[in-house]
């Protein structure tokens, strides 16, 4: 959708602009004189690394070897082709924009070394047992996964974890802070070479995390699935007990329409809007498969316990990621490793675990209350 160019003068962010504004479009999409003003390449370059890693942990689940140098070569992105291991170049990399804590605590180095070790296991056909690394079979589908000595899947460890570490603490931390919207970021001169702002750009970047289509929305129809990405494929998911796609989208561009039109005010609403469901979003999915290893357990299905358990515990972990996040760091740590089983071991993990920690989130959210069987 094409925007009125906006009139460019000298001053500072207001609610009472005499410039010309816009009214807020249908889609995420902005234009300034005929032209897009929106970017963010380093996103989009972004989630294809991680897709590519997440392709490559496949080999493990498959028997393969993984190498440990090609995980850090990929996450640094050594070469700019992950050295040797992308399909595409680019100058961009995940590792300079993970959440600092985790780099300082080598928390994915640590994963990628303990993958490569499990999988020789792997290869050599080593089933998994508790305190032992290997693999273990999918009850529903008869394909295995590489856990680690505790159960937990790497696949899931490094994708999902990275879905934390690095999108979800690069929209809270970075880019939705006042450090790069805040009244005093520049909002009259464009970027050299470009077509927007500073602070239109930074916003575009928060945007790029989301891994949504412009046009993305409620009732997103099933032959468009793969469209959305990462956090936006999981929006998706929770579209119909909470409507997640249009809150998320109406919030990212009424706040673009907001910088565009110089309001700090209406974008300061659509920013909290941002990060209350960004939160909202990763506890319910947690809730999610919080049910499904629930369901799997009873079953008497581990491997898919397994499996459905690690994607819990790693958007559990998401949730520390957000500055203003409504659950301690404490009760996560309840969660992730005991409530999921004792002393941060699956192998350990047990109905009434996995209930309490379903409690603490349904009192923590509220608005998973009515819909925290269904989800």
């Amino acid at each position: 959708m094409a925007i009125a160019a906006v009139m460019l003068t000298i001053g500072c962010d207001t609610n009472n602009s005499t410039e010309e504004t816009i009214d807020t479009p249908s889609t995420y999409e902005f234009s300034r004189d005929g032209e897009s003003s929106v970017a963010y390449p380093g996103q989009t370059d972004r989630l294809k690394m991680l897709e590519e890693i997440d392709a490559y942990m496949g080999k493990g689940d498959d028997g393969e070897l993984l190498s440990e140098q090609a995980l850090l070569d990929m996450f640094e992105n050594k070469d700019g082709n992950g050295g040797g291991n992308f399909s595409f170049t680019s100058d961009r990399q995940l590792k300079n924009k993970t959440f600092a804590p985790d780099l300082d605590a080598n928390l994915f180095q640590d994963i990628f070394a303990s993958a490569a070790t499990a999988s020789e296991n792997g290869s050599n056909g080593i089933t998994a047992s508790n305190g032992t690394a290997g693999l273990i079979e999918r009850e529903n589908s008869g394909s295995t996964i590489l856990v680690s000595a505790n159960g937990r899947e790497y696949g899931q460890l490094v994708e999902k974890g990275l879905m934390g570490a690095v999108f979800f603490n690069q929209i809270f931390n970075v880019y939705l802070t006042d450090d790069r919207i805040g009244p005093n970021v520049e909002n009259e001169q464009l970027e050299e070479g470009a077509n927007y702002t500073a602070k239109e750009h930074h916003f575009d970047e928060a945007f790029g995390y989301f891994g949504a289509p412009v046009d993305f929305s409620s009732d997103w129809p099933e032959e468009r699935e793969s469209e959305a990405r990462f956090w936006a494929d999981y929006s998706n998911g929770a579209d119909d007990e909470f409507g997640m796609n249009d809150i998320l989208m109406n919030a990212y561009i009424s706040g673009r329409t907001a910088i565009v039109n110089k309001d700090q005010s209406a974008l300061s609403e659509q920013v909290d809007i941002l990060y209350e469901n960004f939160e909202l979003l990763a506890a319910a999915t947690t809730v999610h498969y919080i049910n499904s290893t629930l369901s799997h357990l009873d079953n008497g299905d581990l491997g898919e316990a397994f499996h459905t358990l690690s994607e819990a515990w790693a958007f559990a972990n998401a949730l520390k990621y957000s500055p203003q996040r409504k659950i301690t760091l404490e009760q996560l740590e309840q969660i992730m490793e005991t409530d999921f089983g004792e002393n941060g071991n699956f192998w350990n993990v047990t109905n009434d675990g996995l209930n309490n920690a379903k409690s603490t989130l349904v009192n923590i959210y509220p608005e998973l209350e009515p819909v925290q069987n269904q989800l």
